[in-house]
């Protein structure tokens, strides 16, 4: 397989269920002391993976009350709710992205405490948190220990340790995913690298992945034009404008809002010529539970979009890191 490096996918995953337990003490002791809510802020690809826990919330039935800011905004707009009781989660491989640093020095201000999520020692993010993990490749890990340790702590996840259980197997079954999508992501890759406009669909927790693959993979690294949408506003506007040379991609998972999709897929199927669909249904799970391959599709659909990347790279001959104006220009 095209640069794939087993062992560390591997690794990476094994990173995530390694910091469940540190991640759990954090939120079990802000939940004894009491709090008055949950921000998740983020920008770019941080905010729309907090994005799909938010789905999960809301899927789930919590009232637990979860807030999503992204950064930017927030610098500016603040939000009434924040107080020194509130709890500020975030992510950041990176450490200084200027919007994160601005908007955490403004959350300190005000007194809330902070979890983070930073892959890079030493850099302004991760001096900043008040409670900090460290380590490579395991955000969603992250995310789902810290939503749905505050569900169970509020008695809304019955579920937990039975979904953590089982969460041990995602590592081996990540690898597998890998294997399994490479020859579907090639074929879309030869087929369409050159595409002019693209278009991709998601829905529910699949839906803020569709903006971060066309946003922060395609745009960003490839400078490939895209048009995300979420299934729910897709007949409000843009079937419209689909015609038979139109590539659609499909991103479809198996959340509530699955008839979301199929409907979408329907549609689309009758009028372009050049639809692709990516499922997370086509992915086996081992020891994982059907109840939970839902709230699972998140990182079940990255594992595969990581090989439409390298092929994408290949076949565009465009190296992912390469950026023209992306931390290369003062802006």
């Amino acid at each position: 397989m095209l640069k794939f490096d087993e062992a560390k996918v591997l690794q990476d995953h094994r990173n995530g269920i390694e910091l469940i337990p540190k991640a759990e003490a954090i939120v079990d002791r802000i939940c004894k002391r009491g709090y008055s809510n949950i921000f998740y802020i983020g920008i770019g690809g941080t905010v729309l993976y907090a994005g799909q826990m938010m789905h999960i919330v809301k899927q789930l039935g919590a009232t637990v009350p979860f807030y999503l800011e992204n950064a930017a905004d927030f610098c500016l707009e603040g939000n009434p709710f924040l107080n020194k009781d509130s709890v500020v989660v975030i992510e950041s491989v990176s450490g200084d992205t200027p919007e994160m640093v601005a908007a955490m020095e403004k959350v300190h201000q005000i007194g809330a405490e902070i979890i983070g999520y930073i892959e890079k020692k030493d850099s302004p993010l991760y001096d900043i948190c008040d409670n900090v993990i460290n380590t490579t490749g395991a955000a969603y890990y992250f995310w789902y220990t810290v939503t749905l340790r505050f569900l169970k702590n509020a008695g809304q996840f019955d579920a937990y340790d039975t979904f953590f259980s089982q969460l041990a197997n995602m590592p081996e079954n990540a690898v597998q995913i890998y294997k399994d999508a490479d020859e579907d992501a090639k074929a879309y890759a030869e087929k369409y690298c050159d595409e002019p406009l693209t278009y991709l669909v998601g829905s529910g927790n699949l839906e803020d992945w569709a903006t971060c693959h066309g946003m922060c993979i395609m745009e960003e690294m490839q400078w490939m034009r895209t048009r995300p949408v979420s299934a729910a506003n897709f007949f409000h506007g843009t079937l419209e404008v689909i015609e038979r040379e139109t590539p659609v991609i499909l991103i479809k998972g198996e959340d509530k809002t699955r008839p979301q999709m199929d409907r979408v897929e329907k549609f689309v199927n009758k009028i372009s010529a050049k639809v692709i669909v990516f499922d997370t249904k086509k992915f086996k799970l081992n020891g994982i539970s059907d109840e939970f391959r839902w709230i699972l599709a998140p990182i079940v659909m990255r594992s595969a979009f990581q090989r439409i990347n390298v092929h994408l790279e290949y076949y565009r001959r465009h190296p992912l890191e390469i950026r023209r104006y992306y931390r290369r220009l003062d802006y």
